[in-house]
């Protein structure tokens, strides 16, 4: 009887982790019909910042291959030299694939979806296509360096479970370019301000009187000299 017990037990162990696997591995198919959404929160060491603009570009389409999806690059981008291989990126290398798109896309003038960021420091997008998207910061806020271009997938794969609306917070640096002094007149060398004439102490006495005593005590010293001179005759 105990050992039915025990097989009983182990039994709905085994079909317990059956389930668990069954589930964890389960495939989810996107559902190519929904839209979905990209929310861009801008933190600096967990404070909100408020202010700014970022312009939403779609580089890439959602490709499905027997049950395995990827991305495409658009029209648009086709001839940016993109690689969208995301499965086979880290996170320096998807840094510069954004660089590289950015870049595609501001020196070809292509157009973008413009999101202002509001004073709760988050800038929405929805109604969006299934794709790959590229956000860049074209204004950043006051004090704040703007963020480097990042992709944003929609949706996005998250545990085996895909998600249609996105949220994305970006790493956030302070302005630290410092300005250089402005100079009082451009192209004209400053010059060294001109040393003060000396002055004698403030004591409460004016300057006048030294040469006046130092004629007095002249004629004092000629009038002794003539009196010794004087007695010197007499005594002769």
């Amino acid at each position: 009887m105990k050992l039915q017990k025990r097989l009983a037990v182990l039994l709905t162990a085994a079909c317990l982790m059956l389930a668990v696997s069954v589930t964890a591995y389960a495939h989810e198919a996107v559902d190519m019909n929904r839209t979905g959404s990209v929310s861009v929160t801008m933190k600096y060491n967990e404070s909100i910042v408020s202010g700014g603009t970022l312009m939403l570009y779609k580089v890439g389409e959602v490709c499905e291959n027997d049950g395995n999806y990827s991305f495409a690059l658009t029209d648009e981008f086709k001839n940016s030299n993109g690689n969208l291989a995301l499965e086979d990126m880290d996170d320096s290398a998807l840094a510069k694939q954004a660089a590289v798109l950015a870049a595609y896309a501001s020196a070809e003038k292509l157009p973008a979806k413009t999101i202002k960021i509001g004073s709760d420091g988050t800038a929405t997008a929805g109604g969006l296509q299934l794709g790959l998207y590229l956000a860049v910061q074209t204004e950043a806020a006051k004090g704040y360096e703007a963020v480097a271009p990042f992709l944003v997938s929609v949706p996005m794969n998250e545990d085996g479970h895909y998600l249609y609306d996105v949220d994305a917070t970006p790493k956030m640096s302070l302005l630290t370019e410092a300005k250089p002094d402005k100079p009082t007149e451009p192209g004209r060398p400053t010059t060294p301000d001109k040393p003060s004439e000396s002055k004698l102490p403030q004591t409460g006495q004016l300057n006048w009187p030294v040469p006046v005593m130092a004629a007095l005590g002249l004629c004092l010293l000629m009038l002794g000299m003539a009196l010794r001179t004087g007695r010197k005759g007499e005594t002769l």
